[in-house]
């Protein structure tokens, strides 16, 4: 059998902390960010608009910004922080952007109408999930950038937004709603 590798024993480490257990409730966090990063990937691979491809490599790298902030426990060791209020802002702004040109539905959708609209509502569920894993990591041991829950949250609303989009970009003119108004199942 080959050599022993560092983490084989389910340690690992922090920036500023040795030894921790992979099931730590910051790993958690780091890991379902490190998902919604590479669910982005897929997404940024998968033909978009160059507009929207542009805003989602810009994505991608305010999470691993996010990534290296939270994966310090002392401030003397995190990173100077690089989601402030202006990232929230840029977010709030494209999602004004792309719900005016392409409006909402009054209604729940089913994902599925084109490909890059379901790899984008992918990413969101991923990145919903990720916004919970660190919303407990918050309750459990209060993050240092009070922008990082709100970012979380506005980028799964544009997320929302920019499938629809993109759905519209490729041809589809409605989105499935989940329960029609015909009575359905």
């Amino acid at each position: 059998m080959g050599k022993k590798l560092r983490g084989d024993g389910g340690l690992s480490d922090l920036i500023d902390l040795r030894h921790v257990p992979k099931f730590d409730v910051r790993f958690e966090a780091l890991g379902a960010l490190d998902e919604a990063s590479s669910a982005l990937g897929v997404v940024r691979s998968s033909g978009l608009q160059p507009e929207a491809c542009a805003m989602v490599l810009e994505i991608q790298r305010d999470l691993c910004w996010m990534m290296s902030e939270m994966a310090a426990v002392s401030d003397n060791q995190r990173p100077p922080t690089h989601i402030t209020a202006d990232r929230l802002t840029a977010l709030e702004e494209a999602y004004e952007s792309i719900t005016k040109d392409h409006p909402l539905v009054d209604a729940f959708t089913v994902p599925g109408d084109s490909m890059v609209g379901a790899l984008i509502h992918l990413a969101r569920a991923i990145i919903r999930r990720a916004e919970r894993h660190v919303a407990l990591l918050h309750y459990e041991a209060k993050l240092s950038n009070e922008n990082i829950l709100p970012y979380l949250n506005r980028l799964s609303t544009l997320m929302y937004a920019m499938g629809r989009a993109e759905e519209t970009a490729v041809g589809v003119p409605d989105p499935t709603v989940a329960h029609p108004s015909t009575g359905g199942l």
